[in-house]
């Protein structure tokens, strides 16, 4: 059998120099069945023919007759027949290696690249020789844009500096940056190869490329693929445990691993956890003599920690805290990154650090709290929810007396934004008691500025309350002497919100700080004090300041301080509304604070009058213009409020009230004539039951009433048919009916027109039969029924008169 084979072989070998490529490629194809041929022994001549006619063959003109001589010869490098590489990477690096490549079938460049896998598989030490070429090779395929041959490339790339580990270093560099572009491919499973061959090139070079690594591989920490970033993890773990001269490296490699510990995906983020203690025991048994005090006297476990949160063990806090001075500034900067996602991970980095580093970010504390802060000015940025975290972290490893010296002053000097308050808040929420209690004075006395309690921001408010219940629930026995401050700093901020003050944990801690312990006691307490400064402040108020905004919000939810403290509530309101060209917004804002007290019933009819006559009394003066106008329709309804709460009048009241309403009752502003004939009706009422009622107010009244009778459809014409009837109903003054009856005749004569006014129709039928009692049989002349459009109204009225007057001349002849 040998015998045929060896005829064959010959034969087919000498083919093979045939000009005829079909000839070519069948003879290399007869000589494959027969190397796969179990029976088949290589002998040095046979080997010798390969080497002399299938060799060129792999540089063969033509696609098929290479893709067989590389299979011919994988099989051969693969059984170990090969004595010599060096012809066979000759060929490969002049097809793949050279600046103008000349293999164009990627089917055949992949076929290549596995032969060289084979090559390094199974011969490494007869590689040395080749290592250049075989690198040259690596640096075009591994840049090739087919998919297939980049990932056997990287993968040839970890074989070879695997294989060659002694003298890999010499030519490593060249590798890395193919591979580096490579991590960038868009397929993961590229990527994934390329970092994979990375930590081999890395291991076995010479480590001088680990920076350019780093900052090139620092994007696939943000890779969409969850393998990519595990895999990313394992390499930066594997340097950082067995490269040579790792130590060195750790400020570049420390940020990955503290990276991945923050991974999206939970079986990274373990990983990564895990692989970071591995280091960190690591360091420890490598430095055991250096650690050995921290190793003897520090607790493993503190008992004021972050609660379910395991703590790093020495060796990684040491780590962090020998580079936190190299890893916080570059957090610093990259929180304010333009890219979303760099400054979200650089959130969850610094959480990582906090824990990691304990008190040892004092050391750059104060650009941290600016970076920090300014990050959480914008609260609906994802990441200002993780520096949020870290400040949490941090306050349990720092005291307030290192922060606060920072903190206060920054918000001091520039204008205060919600961000300085989201990360104090975060920095006094886990604080210990003893050390925030010689700092809760200058705090309370901090967040009662102005232009701190004041800011209309509802979030700054949020978390100024935020602020406040933290000191609170640390401090409670030092705040009770702060009482007032912190009622003052609550109610301002509470005062554009419309929750109400007992819905909260800092409400029910003042009203606990008082006895008898009840919100009308701590009102009663500090609100004397609250309204005195509010009306030291009130002259320069504005609609929008805080000071009315207070006042508003104790009118609402505690008017017993108004009570308590009327004389004070007084003079504010007459330095706020004895200047009638303020803002007619804010005017408008004090006069619904008085109809809110006013509704309340707070005020004795002294009260209501000193308020009525020294302060809403002036501002229902005419005064030109629209704005004018519509304040006076304003004060109009406040005097119409108050005039139904006095309990008595007396005849100065009524003499001074009525020429006000009727004068308004004429006024350009239908409200305020609505409102003036509704107050004209209460004045009429109290002056029939005082008797106190004379012709001419009647006779007054009556003019304005059926003027408004003329005016636009609405409830003007229906108040001022109530005000006549009230008017005109029993008792009038005894004379009235002797001198004025010429009076009532034109009144008669005036409200018959209107019975033909379908909008009023109705109620003026029944006003002229109330009012009939009168001079029926003058009002019977007025009716001609054959005059009106609407002639039953007429009618009916005519049969009403008529029975009354039937009944009246029966009674007369009885």
């Amino acid at each position: 059998m040998m015998g045929d084979y060896i005829v064959v072989c010959d034969k087919s070998f000498k083919l093979l120099q045939s000009e005829n490529r079909k000839v070519r490629k069948e003879n290399l194809d007869k000589l494959l069945t027969v190397v796969h041929d179990e029976n088949f022994e290589e002998s040095p001549e046979f080997m010798q023919a390969v080497k002399t006619f299938v060799y060129p063959c792999l540089n063969d003109g033509s696609e098929a007759c290479r893709e067989s001589a590389v299979q011919l010869v994988r099989t051969l490098v693969c059984d170990g027949c090969v004595e010599e590489i060096a012809p066979i990477v000759f060929v490969i690096h002049k097809r793949m290696g050279n600046i103008s490549m000349l293999e164009s079938s990627e089917e055949v460049k992949l076929l290549y690249i596995q032969l060289l896998r084979d090559i390094i598989k199974n011969y490494e030490q007869l590689i040395f020789p080749c290592l250049d070429d075989i690198v040259s090779i690596l640096t075009k395929s591994i840049l090739d844009s087919c998919p297939a041959v980049k990932k056997d490339s990287c993968l040839c790339a970890a074989e070879l500096a695997s294989a060659t580990k002694t003298r890999f270093h010499m030519v490593a560099e060249l590798l890395v940056e193919p591979l580096l572009k490579a991590t960038n491919y868009h397929q993961s499973a590229v990527r994934y190869t390329a970092i994979q061959s990375l930590n081999y090139v890395i291991m076995y070079s010479n480590g001088k490329q680990v920076p350019e690594v780093c900052s090139s591989i620092s994007n696939r920490l943000f890779d969409q693929n969850v393998g990519v970033r595990l895999a990313l993890c394992r390499v930066v773990s594997n340097w950082m445990l067995n490269l040579p001269d790792r130590y060195s490296y750790f400020p570049k490699l420390i940020p990955f691993i503290l990276t991945a510990q923050v991974d999206d995906h939970l079986p990274n983020r373990e990983e990564a956890e895990r692989l970071w203690d591995e280091i960190g025991n690591q360091y420890i048994n490598e430095n055991e003599v250096q650690l050995k005090e921290k190793l003897d006297f520090l607790p493993d476990h503190l008992n004021h920690y972050p609660p379910n949160v395991k703590r790093p063990n020495l060796g990684c806090r040491t780590l962090v805290t020998r580079e936190v001075l190299k890893l916080l500034p570059v957090i610093i900067r990259e929180l304010d990154d333009w890219k979303e996602d760099i400054s979200i991970k650089s959130g969850q980095l610094l959480c990582v650090v906090a824990l990691n580093a304990e008190n040892s970010v004092i050391q750059h504390l104060n650009q941290l709290l600016t970076a920090m802060t300014k990050c959480c000015r914008q609260p609906d940025h994802v990441a200002s929810n993780h520096v949020r975290r870290a400040a949490e972290i941090m306050s349990y490893f720092i005291s307030p007396s290192t922060y606060l010296k920072f903190l206060l002053p920054t918000m001091s000097d520039i204008e205060p934004h919600v961000g300085h308050l989201i990360i104090l808040s975060g920095l006094l929420k886990n604080v210990k008691s003893f050390e925030l209690s010689t700092h809760v004075k200058s705090i309370i006395t901090f967040l009662e500025k102005p232009e701190i309690c004041e800011v209309y921001d509802p979030l700054f408010k949020k978390y100024l309350l935020q602020v406040i219940e933290y000191v609170l629930v640390a401090c409670e026995s030092e705040c009770q002497e702060f009482s007032y401050e912190l009622f003052k700093i609550y109610i301002t901020v509470q005062s554009t919100t419309l929750d109400q003050f007992d819905d909260n944990f800092i409400f029910e801690k003042l009203i606990n700080m008082c006895e008898p312990k009840t919100k009308e006691q701590l009102f009663k307490t500090h609100g004397e004090r609250l309204l005195n400064e509010l009306n030291d402040s009130c002259d320069s108020w504005v609609v929008h300041s805080p000071g009315r905004e207070v006042l508003d919000k104790i009118a609402l939810d505690a008017e017993y301080v108004i009570l308590s403290c009327y004389e004070i509530y007084r003079q504010i309101l007459t330095k706020t509304l004895y200047n009638l060209d303020k803002d007619p917004k804010f005017l408008m804002k004090m006069l619904i604070n008085i109809n809110t007290c006013v509704d309340k019933d707070i005020f004795n009819d002294k009260q209501l009058w000193q308020i009525i006559s020294g302060i809403i009394f002036p501002i229902l003066t005419w005064r030109p213009g629209k704005t004018a106008e519509s304040l006076r329709a304003a004060s109009c309804l406040c005097a119409q409020i108050i005039n139904k709460k006095f309990t008595c009048f007396d005849e100065t009241m009524l003499n001074l009230s009525f020429p006000i309403f009727l004068a308004l009752a004429d006024d350009n502003h239908c409200k305020t004539r609505a409102y003036a004939l509704d107050t004209l009706h209460c004045l009429i009422c109290a002056a029939k039951s005082l008797n106190k009622l004379n012709a001419d107010t009647i006779n007054n009244v009556t003019r304005v009433a059926l003027a408004r009778l003329n005016d636009n459809p609405g409830n003007t014409r229906f108040k001022a048919i109530n005000l006549i009837k009230a008017t005109y109903t029993q008792p009038l003054p005894n004379d009235y009916m002797v001198h004025y009856e010429a009076h009532v005749a034109q009144l008669y004569k005036t409200l018959v027109i209107f019975l033909d006014d379908q909008d009023i129709q109705q109620s003026i039928l029944d006003l002229l039969k109330d009012l009939s009692w009168m001079k029926p049989e003058v009002l019977i002349k007025h009716i001609n029924v054959n005059v009106f459009s609407h002639k039953h109204f007429a009618q009916n009225l005519m049969d009403y008169l008529s029975d009354n007057l039937s009944q009246i001349s029966l009674t007369n002849t009885e």
